[in-house]
């Protein structure tokens, strides 16, 4: 049965090919939680974000997304995918592509509502300014925002974010960072990346994943578990003090 919060994970397994992709996996996000999922290439950090957004289906274990199975819960997810890929030539505006995220089927047509909410989402990702412009217009930055607000646009109660800030400048970074933190407000977030020094600033726990989850909780207690994963020195910033773990090859 599932649990009262936005996500949550029980005992799930991934098999693919043969090879254990996640393995015995419990994990749960509560309401205006904001979730960085961190671990090395390969440890299985896609997957999970495709476990709850229904696109694979678990060998073994549970998942609930808000009280539903994951394919029943997908108008209450908002996804923010690491590339996009669209024609850079393609004459839609950025109202459109916002307006893209009320789609719900063959038949649907777009009503007042949802080109309210266009604005709305528009609005709170400061791009008010840009509705008429054609997006392959914009600046990198000026694009995940767009592509924020059509996440956004359906009011959703979980936001996955997979890799967010990879094409995009520092400052960009920053003030992206801080959009996260006032979404948050209305929805759990949960973002793959692995920029832990940055995101450690702007995230409210961490869960360290390699196949296994070797631990989630606060930033500060996550610390030593960074070594499990990748057995090197990682420097992260949490609550504005810098930390650095050694890594196996440190110890002298």
């Amino acid at each position: 049965m599932p649990n009262s919060g936005v996500v949550s994970l029980k005992n799930v397994t991934v098999v693919r090919g043969g090879e254990t992709v996640l393995e015995d996996l419990t994990l749960s996000v509560d309401e205006s939680d904001f979730l960085a999922v961190i671990g090395p290439n390969g440890s299985g950090k896609t997957t999970l974000l495709k476990v709850i957004l229904g696109l694979i289906e678990p060998d073994a274990g549970d998942v609930w997304i808000v009280g539903h199975e994951p394919k029943d819960a997908r108008m209450r997810i908002g996804y923010l995918p690491q590339k996009f890929d669209f024609d850079h030539s393609f004459p839609i505006n950025v109202f459109d592509v916002v307006l893209m995220g009320r789609y719900s089927g063959l038949f649907h047509r777009y009503t007042k509502d949802d080109r309210d909410a266009t604005e709305m989402a528009l609005a709170t990702v400061g791009m008010s300014d840009f509705l008429d412009r054609q997006i392959g217009k914009l600046s990198g930055g000026q694009i995940q925002r767009v592509f924020l607000a059509r996440a956004i646009v359906k009011d959703p109660r979980l936001l996955l974010l997979d890799e967010p800030t990879a094409s995009i400048d520092p400052e960009m970074q920053s003030s992206f960072y801080e959009l996260i933190n006032e979404l948050k407000e209305k929805m759990a977030v949960i973002m793959v990346t692995h920029d832990i020094g940055v995101s450690s600033v702007h995230v409210d726990k961490i869960a360290c994943i390699n196949k296994k989850l070797f631990y989630h909780g606060s930033v500060e207690g996550g610390l030593k578990h960074i070594e499990e994963l990748y057995e090197c020195p990682v420097e992260i910033v949490a609550h504005g003090v810098p930390h650095r773990v050694m890594g196996r090859h440190d110890h002298k």
